[in-house]
């Protein structure tokens, strides 16, 4: 999701992961350094989100989102 300043990563990634939103949050390598999985998010959901609570951390220098309309497969048991 967002490329965040090297030196707050760890911060970054946890202010996401506590989020009830953020299914999936790590820290990655290349150009987006941080990725978080949200679920259960409609686009208004999305667009909230990314301009309320991942545009209020300080470290973030932009964001990348891309939303996912349905899954045609997924790994492990079925629900």
């Amino acid at each position: 999701m967002p490329p965040a300043s090297p030196r707050a990563l760890t911060t970054t990634a946890a202010a996401l992961a506590a989020r009830p939103e953020v299914s999936f949050a790590a820290v990655t390598t290349g150009p987006t350094n941080v990725v978080a999985h949200l679920a259960g998010v409609d686009s208004t959901g999305l667009y909230r989100y990314v301009t309320g609570q991942v545009a209020g951390l300080t470290a973030v220098t932009s964001i990348e989102a891309a939303p996912v309309l349905r899954t045609i497969k997924q790994f492990g048991p079925p629900p």
